[in-house]
Order: C-alpha cells, then sequence, then structure tokens
C-alpha cells in the first residue's frame, strides 16, 4: 500500500481507477478500508482515494508529539490532498470524518481550493459532536486517557465489537472483514493509546464555531444520508442542507451509519451521480 508523508505524519491509502478525484475519509476507530465496497463500484470511471488518517486505527502509532486534535485532523485532510496534488476533488466523509470537515470549514487559515464538491454521508454535525450515546467515552478520555484507552480496548472484545457494529450498521460487519476495516485499532495497545487522545477532542463546540462559514460554502453539497440511523438520524442531514446555500440531501434506505456497507450500491450510485 503506498504511503505519503503529510507533515510529521505518514499516510497509508490506496489509489484506485482514473478520472474525477474521489478522497474518502472514514471516521473514528476504522481505515480507509472502510470504503472499499463503494472505490470497488466506482473506480472503473473515478480515481478513488481511501486514506486512513490517524483516527485510531492507523497501522502504526504516529507518536506522542503529534498533534491528534480536530483541528489537526482538518489540516492533515487538506495537507493531503496538497501532498498528491489533487485537484477538482469531491471529498466524502462520514462519522467522525464528517465532524472534522465541518468544523474545519470554520478554520480561515486552510486553503479549500483543491475541494470543488463535499459529500457528508451520516456524520457528525452542530451540537452533535460526539452524538449523545458516545458521549461519555469522550468524556472519559478526556478526563483519563489511561482509563479511556481501557474501554476502547473493551470495544475489541467480542460483545464489544458487536455492540460497535450493531450501532453502525444495519447487518454487522462480517468477522473475515474486521482486522482490515479495524486496523490497528484491534491489534495495537499504542494506537488505542493515539485512539483515546484523538477522542478526548471531540467537541460540538468546533462544529458549532463553523457554523457561519457552512452558511458561506456556495460549492455543491450532498448529504447521502442512511434513513435507519439512531446517532445521526435525517433530520440532521435536512438541517445541514438548510444551512449550506447550495445543497441536496439523497436518502440511502434502509441504512445506518456505514452506508457504504449497509448500501454500497446505492452509495456508489449517489456519488457517481453528484460528481456528474
Amino acid at each position: 500500500m503506498p504511503s505519503v508523508a503529510v507533515g510529521d505524519v505518514e499516510i497509508d491509502y490506496t489509489d484506485t481507477g482514473s478520472g474525477p478525484a474521489v478522497v474518502f475519509v472514514h471516521g473514528a476507530y476504522v481505515t480507509g478500508r472502510l470504503w472499499q465496497d463503494v472505490v470497488d463500484r466506482l473506480s472503473d470511471s473515478h480515481r478513488c482515494i481511501a486514506p486512513t488518517l490517524p483516527f485510531g486505527a492507523q497501522a502504526e502509532p504516529v507518536g506522542v508529539d503529534v498533534d491528534l486534535s480536530v483541528a489537526a485532523s482538518g489540516r492533515l485532510i487538506l495537507g493531503l490532498l496538497e501532498a498528491l496534488d489533487l485537484s477538482d476533488v469531491t471529498l466524502v466523509a462520514n462519522d467522525t470524518g464528517g465532524g472534522i470537515v465541518l468544523a474545519s470549514l470554520g478554520d480561515a487559515a486552510l486553503n479549500w481550493g483543491r475541494v470543488s464538491r463535499l459529500v457528508f454521508t451520516n456524520c457528525d454535525s452542530f451540537e452533535h459532536f460526539p452524538p449523545s450515546s458516545f458521549a461519555p467515552i469522550v468524556r472519559l478520555c478526556a478526563l483519563n486517557q489511561t482509563l479511556g484507552s481501557l474501554v476502547l480496548k473493551a470495544l475489541t472484545t467480542a460483545p464489544g465489537l458487536k455492540a460497535f457494529t450493531s450501532a453502525v450498521t444495519r447487518n454487522g460487519i462480517d468477522a473475515a472483514r474486521r482486522p482490515a476495516i479495524f486496523g490497528g485499532f484491534l491489534a495495537s495497545a499504542a494506537v488505542r493509546r493515539e485512539a483515546a487522545r484523538f477522542t478526548a477532542d471531540l467537541k460540538p463546540s468546533h462544529t458549532l464555531a463553523a457554523v457561519d462559514a457552512l452558511k458561506r460554502w456556495d460549492k455543491p453539497v450532498l448529504m447521502a444520508w442512511g434513513t435507519s440511523d439512531k446517532m445521526f438520524p435525517l433530520s440532521h442531514a435536512q438541517r445541514l442542507a438548510e444551512t449550506f446555500p447550495n445543497a441536496e440531501v439523497r436518502t440511502i434506505e434502509d441504512s445506518s451509519t456505514y452506508v457504504m456497507l449497509d448500501q454500497p450500491d446505492a452509495t456508489a450510485s449517489a456519488i457517481s451521480e453528484f460528481v456528474k
């Protein structure tokens, strides 16, 4: 798998197909392989880039000196586009990654010139960063990252994974795919400690501070939203569409947070039609 240095972080990524560039951003505790089913469906006509960002499932720890805050994560996403010299990018974000992209739109120091379109699938937004069901883990990680990493380890057990996957999918995640999707979150205590450090900065103040910037973003935005999601209901997508001046909602039926796993055909179709 290729990798690219962005500042102090080496980012693994997949780069498949040719055509208009589509870059996929994942959420917490998963890798870019989460998007593989959609990449497989789009790569015949699109250049699909799926990085594994240091959101708690990277293959190796990035190091104690690396900033894992929400602001730094946004800089990393845009730094990746620059490092790969991408232009006219459709940036697709899910779950925590969506919250980070939304928050980063409020950072006046960032240059969004390489991004032409935004796609948000079910994700954090406004005061729902994190969603209420996940907030206790965030508070614990902010209070004590050692205890937080122990709680995160519990999510890697069979009962923990069952609870995790049932919260974000309709039908779970096949056991054979879990090592690729959960990566270092499953395999490395050091990575889970970094996951706790990353988690500690997930705060609604970041996304709420960006609301005025969303109102000024005049490029096209799509909310491709699963309709069977308790954490991020369709009303969240509708609120985002009312905030962005040039936005639309496309529903993904019978899907929870991970639309790319629950309904990869519908998700790929929504993205492809939006790029066109």
